[in-house]
């Protein structure tokens, strides 16, 4: 049995000293390095992602409040739309008046002065 030991023993010491030989004298370092790095960086993107988790979910002045209003100002717009479309066609129907009147007017205008026109020629003669 200590054959078959010694035998495993010279085989695991082989199976080292192979490892041994096949690994990196400064990879380590750099692979290590490159894990910190790594840390580092997955520690400022979670405290970025944090920041801006709760500058968009603050309740004064966060995304969500903003756009609650935006909604509640677009609903009360259209609620007044009816109102603004009345002011609209009052304002068309104002319009419409004065051209007419205008135009009632001219032809007064034009009727007086025809009429005057008349009585100063027809009372000469």
């Amino acid at each position: 049995m200590s054959g078959t030991q010694d035998s495993k023993l010279e085989r695991i010491l082989e199976e080292l000293s192979s490892m041994k030989s096949k690994m990196p004298n400064g990879e380590l370092k750099v692979i290590q390095s490159s894990i910190d790095e790594l840390k580092h960086s997955q520690a400022d993107i979670k405290s970025d992602v944090s920041e801006m988790k709760r500058r968009l979910l603050d309740p004064e002045t966060g995304i969500v409040v903003r756009l609650n209003q935006n909604t509640q100002y677009i609903e009360d717009k259209k609620g007044l739309e009816d109102y603004y479309e009345e002011i609209i066609d009052e304002h068309k129907e104002l319009l419409s008046f004065k051209n007419t009147m205008t135009k009632a007017m001219w032809i007064v205008f034009t009727a007086l002065v025809g009429i005057l026109t008349k009585m100063m020629f027809f009372t000469n003669s």
